[in-house]
């Protein structure tokens, strides 16, 4: 399931399980390339919680997080940043990551 946080619902967004967390802006090609590759692993992983930042909107948020630059993903369980990536993954790289901290 995918989730879009503002500054009221990001906190309670990063405490629900297992959540991955993109960090992205409007105007990032990679973003966009990402955002698609995450739709894909939604439609084959339902149950994993996927929250979008997009810091055109909500800069606050990003400043807080220390993002430098876009994309940056989190890999957050129950609250706790698990591993944080600068740049573009792929599909594959993703599920890797999925089966280590969802599944290990």
């Amino acid at each position: 399931m995918i989730s879009y946080a503002d500054y009221d619902t990001y906190n309670a967004l990063l405490n629900q399980g297992f959540t991955i967390v993109d960090f992205y802006s409007e105007t990032c090609g990679p973003c966009k390339v990402f955002s698609k590759i995450l739709e894909e692993i939604t439609y084959d992983l339902p149950f994993v919680n996927i929250v979008k930042v997009n810091l055109t909107n909500f800069p606050k948020i990003g400043e807080e997080n220390e993002i430098d630059a876009v994309p940056t993903v989190f890999f957050v369980k129950e609250g706790q940043i698990l591993e944080r990536v600068v740049g573009l993954m792929e599909q594959d790289e993703v599920m890797e990551k999925i089966s280590q901290y969802y599944y290990g």
